[in-house]
């Protein structure tokens, strides 16, 4: 019962915008397919070289996401927000203080007197800021820029998987549906990892595909790399090894090449890791990989009292455990945590399921919190106003209704692919997108399914977006002189994206 009310509320109730959306969506495609002179000017655009039109797409990716760093009134850090605690690691790392507790001040007093030590996140994107910091100045308008270029590289690396798998033109539109996304917009201004974990993200996902296209042992080698730094970033890729052995078992059927290729990715992932546990165990005598946050996640999440939606710590009457409660520290709550959380889904399988995929359902439903508008106006920049409610609002609807649109036209675009019978090798190695799509939300099933983790996921529902209204546009036309014009861009103008 829990995952079919999460079903119906995020998907059935909610989401009545979106809906509208995909109906104009669906009811232009039937008119507009079978005009000639709709086709006729989509095969004109067709003719624009590959070049000009990536170049024009990242433009506007660029220039909205820079437009909107100018125009948000937004100051960071702002407190209690992810930035607060992220520029403090930075300016901890920068001043050679190491990497402490984030909740304490930093003053210099108080980090040198008596310094603790932390693993409580990721250090990869507080390591990135404190370089920026410590070659340029603590300038938090050098950070923006630097995620206003990670935003636009995304916007490509979204149109070089999507030429790799899907062909040309799911790859151009899932670059163009990205490149005006809001959440990833509104989120320039916001200092968070997944600026950084994202193209790093899709450009290991694309080593994936031009491996199992074209074999390489130096491509599943960067792919290791690739990953292994990400995980650093966010911990979401620490484990890509899987989706590479299932891609080769289920559709080469190469049972040793899949393990090999496996085996040397997780182990570079793992070596990478090495440093950083060291360094934890050093300092605080436990060798933790990435970060304490894993151990407490999966508390949070798997007891008697956890939601769908945020993290909960049950108190001792409400089935608490004694030793998280108890817990001294950062580790010690890891170490229980991982330990309490366990028991929990080996006694209640049953409802550990339900909530797993009712956590699911919730990440993907068709309406979310809008962090990314919430978190610009927290704090007001001197002399600027905030906007009004009424304003906000807005952004807020264009954020949940863009997103739950591009999710409708994914689950389309992933519908055509499956009833797709003439898979050559080039649209099979889309699969590597499809299962890490199911890796990735295996993970926030037994973890957290607050939205906020979904930025990694959207521009792989680009993709899919794209090449569903490929499908739903596209007709072939008989007249003369125009051969087989295709919404957009023909699936025969692939080469030019080569």
């Amino acid at each position: 019962m829990i995952a079919w009310n999460a079903f119906m509320d995020y998907f059935i109730f909610g989401g009545k915008a979106v809906k509208i959306n995909l109906t104009l969506i669906l009811s232009l495609a039937l008119i507009l397919k079978n005009l000639t002179v709709f086709q006729t000017v989509c095969y004109r655009i067709s003719q624009i070289s590959t070049k000009k039109l990536i170049l024009l797409i990242l433009a506007i990716a660029f220039l909205a996401r820079l437009g909107w760093v100018f125009w948000s009134p937004h100051a960071a850090p702002s407190p209690g927000t992810e930035d607060l605690y992220m520029l403090r690691h930075a300016h901890n790392l920068a001043h050679g203080k190491g990497y402490l507790e984030s909740a304490r001040n930093l003053s210099a007093e108080t980090t040198q007197s008596s310094p603790v030590y932390a693993s409580d996140r990721p250090i990869g994107y507080a390591l990135w800021l404190a370089t920026i910091f410590k070659l340029f100045g603590e300038h938090i308008w050098l950070v923006e820029f630097t995620q206003v270029l990670f935003g636009t590289l995304s916007v490509f690396l979204v149109y070089y998987l999507g030429v790799q798998t899907l062909g040309r033109g799911a790859g151009l539109l899932g670059a163009g549906l990205l490149a005006i996304y809001p959440t990833s917009i509104f989120a320039s201004k916001i200092i968070c990892e997944e600026h950084l974990f994202i193209p790093l993200w899709l450009f290991g996902i694309s080593l994936i595909v031009s491996d199992f296209q074209n074999p390489s042992w130096k491509k599943v080698i960067l792919a290791g790399l690739i990953f292994g730094l990400g995980a650093h970033v966010r911990t979401y890729s620490f484990a890509m090894g899987l989706v590479i052995f299932f891609l080769w078992v289920v559709f080469k059927k190469q049972f040793g090449k899949a393990f090999l290729r496996a085996f040397v990715v997780q182990l570079i992932i793992l070596f990478l890791a090495l440093p950083w546990a060291i360094r934890n165990y050093y300092r605080v005598g436990e060798p933790i990989l990435y970060s304490t946050w894993v151990g407490t996640a999966l508390y949070f999440s798997n007891n008697d009292t956890s939601d769908l939606a945020h993290p909960v710590n049950p108190t001792l009457e409400q089935g608490g455990d004694l030793e998280f409660l108890t817990a001294k520290n950062e580790f010690e709550r890891n170490r229980t945590g991982k330990k309490a959380a366990f028991q929990w889904i080996v006694t209640h399988p049953y409802l550990f399921v339900q909530k797993a995929a009712s956590r699911v359902i919730y990440m993907l439903g068709l309406t979310r919190e809008g962090w990314t508008v919430q978190d610009n106006f927290y704090t007001i920049q001197p002399g600027r106003k905030q906007p009004s409610g009424r304003l906000i609002r807005q952004f807020d609807k264009m954020d949940s209704d863009y997103y739950g649109t591009i999710f409708l036209l994914a689950l389309f675009g992933f519908l055509f692919f499956l009833v797709d019978r003439k898979q050559d090798l080039k649209k099979q190695s889309f699969w590597s997108v499809l299962l890490t799509i199911g890796y990735y939300l295996s993970i926030v099933a037994i973890t957290i399914g607050y939205r906020k983790y979904r930025l990694p996921l959207e521009p792989l529902f680009c993709i899919l977006a794209g090449y569903a209204l490929i499908r739903l546009f596209s007709q072939p036309i008989k007249t003369e002189p125009i051969p087989r014009a295709y919404f957009v861009l023909d699936s025969e103008m692939d080469s030019k994206a080569q």
